[in-house]
């Protein structure tokens, strides 16, 4: 298999942590509108501005929180949902100071698969993210308004894979409830918008959601717990309407449903008067393609701004639609009412694999692992300038992976949860913990 060799630096070239965070840059409160795409990122990606860096790789540790803190092992008894509860995962995680607080957390359904790869079943679903507000003053004012942030977990397990694979496009009908009259009607203004099939069959999987403290249970899709705790939560901050933003974060299959979820949010916001203001932007991390050109000129049009951050040797950001998409030119345009025509959405900023901390490798997949990601958005200056590293942790890379060049001393996929989950109860014996609530 070939082999992928990585540019070389000198070393000292790293030694330092970047002084690009002068004391000349304007203060975050003061710009916050610029950061999150109110003006398309012009003149702040190339080279890339300090706050803007700060809050993308923010923004990327909420996604990337969404790995740490999901069950995956096919032999736990809590299987595919998050090791917290919601009151616990930023202290559980080392994110105390975050800032947020969750209010929500968003499971999906794809049991159709269990019998093909014997995946236990889960009626409330698998974890996929969580929804959180802003609620710590110090935060708010650093942030120059109150954020509501919506964090999606990438692929995972089995099934989720086959839903990634699930590439035709469909047709999208959303409806949206009405505030006048308080029904539900669907908007034609989405006419000729297509979706891939997975990740929309994902997004309106229907769950079993557990409602208040009496713990009753009742059937809901994911599409409208996110949206309906989304109009919840603006419902109370409905008086900071000037200074509210809603964000959206994912890698991978959650860049994907980050931005359909975005897309959908705010065409929900069209239909209610003056919630159409509220800045709705995603900060999307090895985004595969999400729909057709009816659905990228629409995105635009309604004013969601999307950044996507792309490894330029990740193949998933080049899929679906590797034949048929936005770079084969006036073609796909003529094409673009076939199935598997394909366009990109946003703004794109390219990330080189210019570090000098990591070592050559022929493994496709670790083009694709978000730590790497934020690793050399870290490093990035500007398209043509050197890796500058502004100090991250570079012992995250081999999270998951093994690219670490050996002097570090870093073992590969360091990340273990202790004794495997299991823990020992008061009588000496080793058991499994129950779900936290």
């Amino acid at each position: 298999m070939a082999v992928f060799p990585l540019p070389q630096l000198e070393d000292n070239a790293v030694l330092l942590p970047s002084s690009q965070t002068n004391s000349t840059q304007p203060q975050l409160c003061d710009v916050w509108r610029d950061i999150q795409g109110a003006h398309n990122w012009n003149g702040l990606l190339d080279p890339m501005v300090p706050n803007l860096k700060a809050e993308a790789l923010r923004y990327g540790n909420l996604a990337q929180l969404c790995y740490d803190a999901f069950d995956g092992k096919s032999y736990s008894k809590n299987y595919g949902t998050c090791y917290h509860s919601k009151r616990d995962l930023f202290n559980k995680m080392g994110m105390s100071e975050s800032g947020y607080q969750v209010t929500k957390y968003v499971y999906a359904n794809t049991n159709l698969l269990n019998q093909v790869f014997g995946e236990k079943p889960k009626d409330q679903g698998v974890w996929l993210g969580f929804i959180a507000v802003c609620t710590d003053p110090n935060e708010i004012r650093r942030l120059g308004r109150r954020d509501i942030v919506i964090a999606w977990r990438g692929t995972q397990t089995a099934e989720e894979w086959i839903e990634d694979l699930r590439d035709i496009l469909v047709p999208t009908r959303l409806s949206y409830r009405c505030k006048r009259t308080g029904k539900n009607q669907e908007h034609h203004f989405a006419d000729g918008v297509l979706i891939e099939r997975g990740f929309l069959s994902c997004y309106t999987s229907t769950v079993r959601h557990r409602q208040g403290a009496a713990g009753a249970t009742v059937n809901i899709s994911t599409r409208d717990l996110v949206v309906s705790e989304i109009e919840r939560l603006i419902q109370v901050y409905e008086k900071e309407m000037d200074n509210l933003s809603i964000t959206f974060t994912g890698h991978s299959l959650g860049a994907a449903l980050a931005t359909l979820s975005a897309y959908d949010i705010k065409q929900m916001l069209c239909t209610k008067h003056n919630f159409h203001q509220i800045p709705v932007t995603v900060f999307a991390f090895a985004s595969p393609r999400v729909g057709n050109l009816a659905f990228a000129k629409r995105v635009e049009e309604i004013g969601v701004k999307v950044l996507r951050f792309v490894n330029k040797r990740d193949v998933v950001p080049k899929v679906p639609g590797v034949c048929m998409n936005e770079n084969v030119g006036c073609l796909s345009k003529l094409l673009h009412w076939l199935p598997w025509t394909y366009f990109h959405v946003g703004f794109e900023l390219p990330l080189h694999n210019n570090s000098p901390f990591i070592q050559q490798t022929h493994n496709l997949a670790y083009f694709h692992n978000l730590e790497l990601y934020l690793h050399l958005l870290d490093g990035y200056v500007g398209s043509k300038q050197p890796f500058s590293w502004s100090g991250r942790d570079h012992a995250l890379v081999n999270k998951s992976c093994d690219l670490l060049r050996e002097k570090y001393e870093i073992p590969p996929k360091w990340w273990q949860e202790q004794n495997k989950g299991l823990v020992k109860g008061p009588d000496g014996k080793w058991t499994q913990p129950s779900e936290e609530e």
